[in-house]
């Protein structure tokens, strides 16, 4: 039995390949698509999204309303980590702590923050702090869930170790708990990063703030499904970059865990 190029390359070489293959096919099914039952509505070829996406990266306004979108997204999780931080780290301390504030973490992590526009529409208005509430509110749980979950499973005998060679408490937090507690933290963060970026589209989308959100409302409110198309591409783009941001990042700061080390962290 002979094999196959393709199954005598490298691993990496056969992954690259076949993750071509799947945009090939995706690419021929949006054109199916968009030649048959997406002809009525206006939907575009991906030639015509790509033509579209030429001529909006040659404007200012694009890119200004883009780095817009960006920066609420990382001044709201910033402010989430300040606040999450912190409380995790407060409630993993203390199992009568976890215990009591299950109910309250459960609630509030299930509650849609979009549910609360109009609350906070009224409040703050078609403004960024709009976007940074929404953020918050949204991108804060995972952080408090999963930096509690962390501290909380510490082992008890690095604890005692700790005691044992009398660690100050900086000693403890730098060389027993952080490395503990860190990979599952960076889990809360590449969640609540994903989070932000979407609470901000959405706000600019459903308050009417400057960011890539109202680029979108203004094509849909003309029509112009060429652009609209464009600009939601692009609000997943940058959720894929902010993602292999914070990879990138787990992978430099986590080098030495095995997660990391036999590539668990993509």
């Amino acid at each position: 039995m002979t094999r196959t190029p393709l199954r005598t390359a490298p691993p990496g070489v056969r992954r690259l390949v076949n993750r071509l293959l799947a945009l090939l096919v995706a690419f021929v099914v949006w054109h199916l698509f968009a030649r048959g039952p997406g002809s009525s509505s206006g939907f575009p070829t991906p030639l015509e999204s790509m033509e579209s996406a030429v001529d909006l990266a040659g404007t200012s306004v694009y890119w200004s309303n883009i780095a817009t979108s960006v920066e609420t997204a990382l001044l709201g999780l910033g402010l989430a980590v300040l606040i999450g931080l912190p409380l995790g780290l407060l409630i993993g301390a203390d199992e009568r702590a976890r215990r009591s504030t299950q109910l309250i973490l459960d609630f509030g992590r299930t509650v849609p923050a979009i549910a609360l526009l109009p609350l906070f529409l009224l409040m703050f208005g078609a403004t960024r702090s709009l976007g940074l509430v929404l953020i918050v509110v949204s991108a804060v749980w995972p952080v408090i869930i999963q930096t509690s979950y962390a501290v909380g499973e510490i082992s008890p005998q690095l604890r005692r170790v700790g005691q044992a060679y009398h660690l100050t408490r900086w000693h403890r937090l730098r060389h027993l708990i952080a490395p503990s507690m860190l990979p599952f933290v960076f889990v809360g963060l590449r969640i609540a990063a994903t989070i932000s970026l979407l609470m901000a589209i959405s706000s600019e989308f459903l308050g009417g703030s400057d960011g890539l959100g109202y680029l979108l409302l203004q094509a849909m409110q003309i029509n112009d499904t060429h652009r609209a198309f464009v600009y939601s591409f692009t609000a997943a783009l940058l959720g894929l970059v902010l993602n292999l941001v914070f990879v990138l990042l787990q992978r430099r700061v986590l080098w030495w865990h095995p997660s990391v080390r036999k590539g668990g962290a993509s």
